[in-house]
């Protein structure tokens, strides 16, 4: 089962699940929002680490067992992104 969340704040890291998993923008607002995802053991230290989610590229599969981090890039737009935990084996 996917987990839905949805960012808001700009430039603020929040933890949306735990690899591997797949990340999604799905969103109806996904034009032109970007997201910033990463898969590390804390939040990124800066807001320049991850890669970016668009709507050209909506999907990353992450696949370390460590939290995924996502934020919004744009102030005051929003997103909403799903969590697909992965089985590999």
């Amino acid at each position: 089962m996917s987990l839905r969340t949805t960012l808001t704040n700009a430039g603020s890291w929040t933890q949306i699940g735990t690899g591997p998993a797949t990340v999604q923008v799905i969103s109806p607002e996904a034009n032109g929002v970007e997201v910033m995802v990463a898969c590390e053991a804390s939040a990124p230290a800066t807001n320049n680490d991850g890669m970016v989610l668009s709507i050209t590229y909506p999907v990353q599969l992450f696949s370390p067992s460590q939290p995924i981090w996502a934020q919004v890039i744009q102030s005051g737009l929003s997103a909403t992104l799903a969590v697909q935990p992965q089985v590999f084996g």
